[in-house]
């Protein structure tokens, strides 16, 4: 290998190695500042897009400038793995038992690990821990790839990684607002209508006052009611 590639090649690891590094701290003035974690944002170099999750599903037709939609945290154990977690709905990215894309809340199983590797290229490429060999990839059209063509396509798993760190500040930003009771609203509107069937019934119930007088007081008055 030439000697500019093998430098080039080395200082990125290096690069790769401090960002993950400050998964655990930031040093600023010597001294450790509050906690924040890691984001990754993951482009495929066959979509030309940014891997991200919407409305469930997983694709690589995201942009650069929608954090929560395309971020990821960074989870790392102590054999070099590492687990994604959305940024916005905070499930894990993890592989299926048919080997497919998928996510999760719970990320604990072997599935959900991954293994990053570096290519000749430079290029990230995500490999499960789960499987050997078995690299996650996306079509030209932001589609998950199968893991089969490797080989064929191979620039569909290749990934280019953009690091972000968060601070602690900014680490609830993008979580998703909780949706309100149905129950709770439920018993909102019943109250409502009870309260307008009341008001109702209370305008034409038969009173010496109201609209409608009793029968026997028509009768006697020698007039009928329709």
């Amino acid at each position: 290998m030439p000697y500019a590639l093998t430098c080039t090649l080395h200082l990125r690891r290096q690069v790769q190695l401090l960002s993950i590094l400050t998964v655990f701290s930031v040093i600023k003035a010597g001294h450790v500042t509050r906690e924040g974690e890691v984001r990754w944002q993951l482009f495929n170099e066959c979509s030309q897009g940014m891997l991200q999750t919407y409305l469930g599903r997983v694709n690589t037709r995201g942009f650069s400038d929608r954090h929560c939609l395309t971020e990821f945290h960074v989870e790392a154990d102590f054999y070099g793995a590492i687990r994604l977690q959305h940024a916005q709905s905070r499930k894990y990215l993890c592989f299926n038992k048919r080997q497919r894309i998928t996510l999760r809340f719970n990320g604990d199983s072997e599935r959900c690990y991954f293994y990053e590797r570096i290519n000749h290229s430079g290029y990230s490429e995500l490999e499960s821990a789960w499987q050997p060999r078995l690299f996650l990839g996306f079509n030209g059209r932001g589609r998950f790839q199968s893991p089969d063509t490797y080989h064929v396509k191979r620039r569909c798993f290749y990934w280019l990684k953009f690091v972000r760190y968060v601070p602690e500040e900014e680490l609830h930003h993008c979580e998703i607002r909780k949706p309100v009771d149905q129950h709770v609203r439920l018993e909102h509107t019943n109250m409502a209508h009870n309260a307008l069937r009341n008001s109702l019934l209370n305008q034409i119930r038969a009173t010496h006052d109201g609209p409608y007088k009793h029968q026997d007081q028509e009768n006697r008055n020698g007039t009928y009611s329709l």
